[in-house]
């Protein structure tokens, strides 16, 4: 019975404990000092009187072989037991043995397990390289987007600052009045920004004041008024990267005879700076001009008709 338990483990691949075996003095077999309950005096007997005889070691290094450590058992079971104590023992470990096996069972395990876990792995390689890529990808796409904001925070603000700093003196020059005490110096113009981390995302507040009058918002200021205001922040951007020409229509619809004299007066003043093409219906805006474009309708050919005059020469001559 022995021997087939210990077939069975093996078969099983349950490890036994075992003591250790060494070489005596004499060359036979030679235990560990632990005690192993009476194994000795077993071992004794199976030798019988051949135990000086070359047979007799063998036979004793054989049964050595299977020489088991009780060491690791309890006291009680190792013990001398009844053949009913060894019988309920054996029956409570076969219970328990059973309750493994049918908890083991329950499990199901996937043999194919370690097979899904090396794709699983191979996956989550891609992933994290891709990941990777993504990450180093996203930061140089950051510095770039860094580095373009503040190139974009530069240029407003170089705009800006140019503006700001020119408004104030064309808005009084566009207000100035020489022949009159209280106009003589012109108006006031602000330019503020409504977000200074960010300019380029909010407005910007723009507050004119007209010579001899006190402070008032933008909206309740007069038509005219409010035309030179445009007309001063209109300049102020052009000086900053003037344009080829300037095309002003009508802009002088809501202003009064002084107000066009002031407008004619600056733009004449500038006039080898900056080329302005101009649509007025009014003889105090346009007698100041180089040359007319007039336009009138053709009756017989049913078209218009285009009129060009020079008038650098009449002004030479006057």
């Amino acid at each position: 019975q022995r021997k087939n338990i210990i077939e069975q483990c093996t078969i099983d691949e349950i490890p036994l404990p075992k003591k250790g075996v060494a070489r005596g003095k004499g060359g036979g077999a030679q235990e560990g000092n632990e005690p192993d309950d009476g194994q000795d005096d077993e071992m004794e007997a199976e030798g019988g009187s051949c135990s000086h005889s070359q047979s007799a070691i063998q036979a004793k290094e054989e049964i050595a072989k299977d020489r088991f450590d009780y060491s690791r058992l309890s006291r009680e079971h190792r013990r001398d037991m009844s053949e009913k104590e060894q019988s309920k023992v054996r029956n409570q470990q076969e219970e328990e043995l059973a309750k493994a096996a049918e908890i083991i069972n329950s499990m199901n395990p996937n043999m194919k397990a370690i097979d899904q876990l090396k794709e699983v792995e191979v996956r989550y390689q891609a992933v994290t390289d891709e990941s990777k890529a993504a990450k180093e990808n996203s930061q140089h796409l950051s510095k770039e987007f860094e580095t373009v904001k503040q190139k974009r925070c530069d240029l407003f603000i170089s705009c800006f600052e140019h503006v700001k700093g020119c408004i104030d003196v064309i808005y009084k020059e566009l207000t100035s009045d020489p022949t009159r005490v209280e106009q003589s110096v012109g108006g006031s113009a602000y330019l503020t920004l409504n977000n200074q981390d960010e300019p380029y995302l909010d407005g910007i507040k723009y507050d004119t004041i007209p010579p001899g009058k006190r402070f008032m918002d933008m909206q309740n200021l007069s038509g005219g008024e409010q035309t030179i205001a445009a007309l001063a922040i209109l300049f102020a951007i052009n000086s900053y990267s003037p344009a080829p020409f300037i095309v002003l229509d009508e802009v002088d619809a809501a202003l009064d005879a002084r107000n066009v004299a002031k407008v004619t007066r600056y733009i004449q003043a500038r006039r080898k700076e900056q080329q302005c093409v101009i649509i007025s219906l009014k003889e105090r805006f346009y007698e100041k001009a180089d040359a007319l474009v007039g336009i009138c309708r053709d009756i017989s050919g049913g078209h218009s008709r285009v009129f060009t005059l020079d008038l650098t020469a009449y002004e030479a001559v006057a």
